[in-house]
């Protein structure tokens, strides 16, 4: 039965990674801007967030989705997450290697990554999402850093996240929820810092 492995070759769980091993090899699952991209629209990706986390036929479908489009190889998964098909007018799944239940987790997890991220707690909660538009972040690498498209979809939320907490600690409690745009471009330059490091490591 294929578990989820302790990500110490390939993985980087400090950008919301997952690796599972499985019949002599690694499945990697990164949840890059490109892959939420994948999800649907900006509203449609936020309701997936919301299904994904539900109980049910629903919510399991929604995890699959979620594995598939961060899945970081381009060969077929279907050996390891299973697929539907049609038998006589009626979609059907045929299970995969992995466990039911261990699929509806990780596509949970990894939607959470990718969509939420890691952030800090803040006093007094926040606004609820309405929309997550992953092209809005990837402008953002763009226009401040000269990224090609490639490396600017190629970033997670948690990667963002993470890099903002170590340039821009909150020590300033009256400090905006909304980073400046210096402060966005600053954050990204970071951010690629980090990606290099983890490359060359």
């Amino acid at each position: 039965m294929p578990t989820p492995s302790t990500p110490q070759r390939r993985a980087n769980v400090y950008a919301g990674e997952v690796l599972v091993s499985w019949q002599g090899r690694d499945w990697l699952f990164r949840p890059t801007l490109a892959a939420m991209a994948e999800l649907g629209e900006p509203a449609e990706i936020v309701r997936l967030l919301a299904r994904v986390q539900s109980p049910g036929a629903d919510g399991f479908a929604a995890a699959l989705a979620v594995l598939r489009a961060c899945y970081a190889n381009y060969d077929d998964i279907s050996p390891l997450i299973g697929f539907f098909k049609d038998v006589r007018g009626r979609l059907r799944y045929v299970m995969g290697a992995l466990p039911l239940q261990n699929i509806h987790v990780l596509g949970a997890k990894l939607a959470i990554a990718g969509i939420v991220g890691a952030p800090k707690p803040r006093k007094g909660g926040g606004k609820p999402m309405d929309t997550f538009d992953p092209a809005e972040f990837v402008g953002v690498a763009q226009a401040h850093l000269g990224l090609s498209s490639g490396e600017a979809w190629s970033l997670t939320m948690i990667e963002f996240q993470r890099a903002m907490d170590a340039k821009f600690p909150e020590a300033d409690s009256k400090k905006s929820e909304q980073p400046t745009e210096e402060e966005t471009a600053a954050t990204v330059n970071h951010i690629m810092q980090l990606r290099r490091r983890i490359k060359e490591g």
